[in-house]
């Protein structure tokens, strides 16, 4: 519904004294079919940028966030090398029609080829590990590429890595310490060495991928982990939010110093829980965000101003500090937190 009514939700921002703003372009709605760009849809999204600078809210905009064109995906999609090429030319069309400072060219490199090629609970739901890979090292090239057409002096061009510091559940046990260690080289550090060097592994080809002016850090959850002879390894699960996640503000913590590792600025581009009790959620943003301060992140990004449709749970997962009911917008006491300690800066 933001599409509809962005003048409106722009406007609630601004009252509630809120000053950045991330959101997506869709590459479908810009690019319907292979070179065809909408330039309709594209005055849409400046028009959202220009409403967004009018009332003092700095933009953020996401470049590839999960979902690809129908086309892009009947061609084989981030699994194809060649096809890195449609990417780029999406992005030569954006960056020619928006001026902004702040961009990010793919969400959680990390986490799509992962839910898309291992778990298979994403389109294209391909649960095949060495596609996995191939799509992870596309992505992280196609970002390299990108970064080159959108780097203008002014602006800071990044990328976005979800991090996940992950412990055993028993200390005692050398096994969890493996699989703890197995999930943070792979899962975490994986990513991380690569934008540090600017240079996937050996194993992946050695290709270079390119700079960061700044890392996005989605967080979210700080798991424990053990060996398990059934699935190999298993995560604890939460029990105080909708998504099963075990939400804890140290891992925040835990997760800047892993990407501290790349020596660049840090901007918390992802933070939230999906709860029904705002009071929940208002403890959740003032752990968080003391960890995020304490940690010199240059901004902190609560996920959602709205709640949002949560791919494989619907609509079931709450996260917006704004409830949607229909066109109607019920602001929570934790979007009025929020926006009071953006106004104060005291948390």
């Amino acid at each position: 519904m933001f599409w509809e009514l962005y003048k409106e939700d722009i406007a609630i921002m601004e009252r509630l004294g809120l000053r950045a703003f991330r959101f997506s372009i869709e590459w479908s709605r810009v690019e319907p079919r292979p070179g065809v760009f909408n330039d309709e849809a594209m005055d849409r999204y400046r028009d959202i940028v220009a409403e967004l600078k009018g009332h003092g809210i700095t933009p953020i905009i996401t470049l590839h966030h999960f979902t690809n064109p129908i086309w892009f995906h009947e061609r084989g999609g981030w699994e194809r090398e060649e096809n890195i090429r449609y990417f780029l030319e999406y992005v030569d069309y954006v960056a020619r029609n928006i001026d902004i400072r702040y961009w990010l060219t793919i969400n959680e490199v990390n986490l799509y080829p992962i839910l898309s090629y291992l778990l298979g609970k994403f389109p294209p739901f391909k649960p095949d590990p060495a596609k996995m890979w191939s799509v992870f090292s596309n992505l992280l090239r196609a970002h390299g590429k990108a970064y080159d057409l959108l780097k203008k002096e002014a602006n800071m061009v990044g990328l976005v890595i979800n991090i996940m510091p992950v412990h055993p559940m028993n200390n005692l046990s050398m096994l969890d310490h493996i699989a703890a260690a197995l999930i943070n080289k792979l899962y975490n550090l994986t990513s991380i060495n690569a934008v540090r060097r600017g240079q996937l592994p050996k194993w992946l080809g050695s290709h270079d991928i390119g700079d960061v002016d700044y890392l996005g850090v989605n967080y979210y959850s700080r798991p424990r982990v053990r060996f398990s002879r059934r699935a190999l390894i298993e995560f604890e699960e939460g029990r105080d939010n909708q998504m099963g996640w075990v939400t804890n503000p140290i891992g925040l913590r835990e997760a800047v110093k892993m990407a501290g590792r790349i020596g660049k600025p840090i901007m918390i581009t992802e933070n939230g829980i999906a709860t029904d009790n705002d009071d929940d959620r208002i403890a959740f943003i003032r752990s968080h965000l003391r960890e995020a301060v304490a940690s010199g992140t240059i901004g902190y990004i609560y996920w959602s101003l709205l709640d949002n449709y949560e791919w494989e749970r619907g609509y079931s997962a709450k996260f917006g500090l704004i409830e949607c009911s229909g066109k109607k917008r019920i602001i929570r006491r934790s979007a009025e937190y929020l926006g009071r300690v953006s106004r104060s800066l005291e948390i």
